[in-house]
């Protein structure tokens, strides 16, 4: 029985690392709402949004001032984090709402504000601990 126990611990200990690296935490504002040195998120907080991108469960949550914790899939290729939902649940062929640029950490498509009267300057992201 202590054999089992101890197995189960090196087990959850080895496990825990590698789950904690696969999140990926995202913070993205519009150009000039934060103070980069101060991190300061006063200014114009009400348009952040925050995405939790989970690469091997293949899910990103969003949340964002006014809007409940929203799920939505997720595809990582090679330049973008393509946010979206699939056509089917056979999981070929996603609609992107988001789309993130991975080298440059900005977002070029997002179609969940894009109907609203917002400002229309691209968000950035800060790649959060």
């Amino acid at each position: 029985m202590n054999k089992i126990k101890i197995w189960f611990a090196i087990t959850l200990l080895t496990i825990s690392p590698i789950a904690i690296t696969e999140v990926i935490n995202l913070t993205c504002f519009n150009e000039g709402q934060i103070h980069k040195e101060q991190k300061d998120w006063t200014v114009g907080k009400n348009r952040v949004i925050k995405f939790n991108l989970g690469e091997s469960s293949k899910l990103a949550k969003m949340s964002a001032k006014g809007y409940p914790l929203i799920e939505f899939d997720l595809k990582v290729t090679d330049t973008h984090f393509l946010i979206g939902q699939y056509k089917s649940h056979l999981k070929k062929d996603l609609i992107p709402i988001f789309s993130i640029n991975r080298s440059t950490l900005i977002v070029e498509t997002d179609s969940f504000f894009s109907q609203q009267n917002l400002p229309k300057e691209p968000r950035k992201c800060l790649m959060e601990e």
